[in-house]
């Protein structure tokens, strides 16, 4: 909280495992950053981002989580949105579904109607998983949703890193012949050869990769070419500072971004600010299954159209911080943080 009162919030990752070490280095540098002027935003994450943690993703979370919290600060501050201090006019970003998970009892006819769904809410590209059953059966589900959504939306598949050298390439044949236009995680996160040869054999994008967050793997995966997108996870790969790094990265290669969110409605808003105005973020994951806490969204935030999402005027992420009583809801990555200003 600063002086004036102003409170900002913020959200990282976390491996769900392991979550009590995101709130043991919290506590742990809590007493450094109370100390800390909040508009040092520049100077706090590069501290945060690189202090030692138990675990390697740990200092990156949290950072993450503080720098989001310190940009919700600063637009609440100056009363405007977030999305219009770091450069938007519009308010608008790209978005997409993702859902299609695999579940006990879940038939074919259930996920066609699932995806059928979210073309009929308004969004014009989805995204499903794939790789945990045999390619056939896979490529059965993939049909099923092609034919729900139509021809005139994009469909992505995540194979979550389950693929492999030899495997991948009759996967992703089968999966352009069904109108797949990309392939999250094709391949393990740290195959970056792998996934070079495979962005450039074609014929699907190759998109990765979501649980990382040092800068010089991502510049890897732009050097060599391996990515035909770039994803990030703004509550791990640093926040809104880290994003503008990334981006500008990836502007500099001609490659497209992607903000890949499964957290909470706080982290939705800050990839949807980040994604309204940021150039080169093509488009937001709006994930259809974790989803906590989206009552405390704007209500023209859970509005779609064409693929779109306007973003309002309320300041800040415009999530209401009084929503929030000091307790952290279920086991998700969600902490009030704090910034106080000298």
């Amino acid at each position: 909280m600063a002086e004036d009162g102003s409170v900002g919030i913020g959200e990282g990752w976390s491996d769900q495992g392991k979550i009590a070490a995101f709130f043991d280095h919290l506590q742990q540098v809590s007493g450094w950053l109370l100390q800390q002027r909040c508009d040092d935003i520049d100077p706090i994450h590069a501290t945060m981002f690189s202090s030692p943690s138990r675990l390697p993703w740990v200092a990156p979370a949290v950072g993450s989580a503080i720098d989001i919290a310190l940009w919700d600060l600063r637009a609440r501050r100056r009363v405007t949105p977030l999305h219009r201090l770091l450069g938007s006019t519009t308010g608008v970003v790209e978005v997409y579904a993702s859902g299609g998970l695999y579940a006990d009892g879940k038939f074919l006819n259930d996920l066609a109607a699932e995806m059928h769904g979210y073309a009929a809410e308004g969004f014009t590209a989805v995204k499903m998983k794939i790789g945990a059953l045999p390619m056939a059966d896979d490529l059965a589900r993939v049909s099923v949703v092609r034919d729900a959504i139509g021809s005139g939306h994009r469909l992505m598949v995540d194979a979550v890193g389950q693929l492999s050298r030899a495997t991948a390439p009759a996967w992703i044949d089968g999966l352009a012949r069904l109108g797949v236009h990309a392939i999250q995680a094709p391949l393990p996160e740290g195959d970056i050869d792998g996934m070079a040869a495979l962005q450039a054999r074609g014929p699907l994008t190759v998109v990765a990769q979501e649980r990382e967050h040092d800068p010089m793997v991502f510049r890897a995966l732009i050097e060599q070419q391996a990515v035909g997108m770039l994803q990030f996870n703004p509550g791990l790969a640093g926040g809104v500072t880290g994003a503008r790094a990334l981006t500008a990265m990836a502007n500099a290669a001609a490659i497209p971004v992607t903000l890949q969110c499964y957290s909470t409605a706080v982290m939705q808003a800050a990839c949807w600010h980040i994604g309204a105005a940021l150039p080169g973020v093509q488009s937001v994951e709006n994930h259809q299954f974790h989803d906590s806490l989206n009552q405390a969204l704007q209500p023209e935030m859970a509005i779609v159209r064409e693929g779109q999402l306007r973003l309002g005027d309320q300041p800040g992420l415009g999530i209401d911080p009084a929503l929030f009583d000091g307790s952290v809801p279920g086991p998700g990555t969600l902490e009030r943080v704090f910034a106080s200003s000298n």
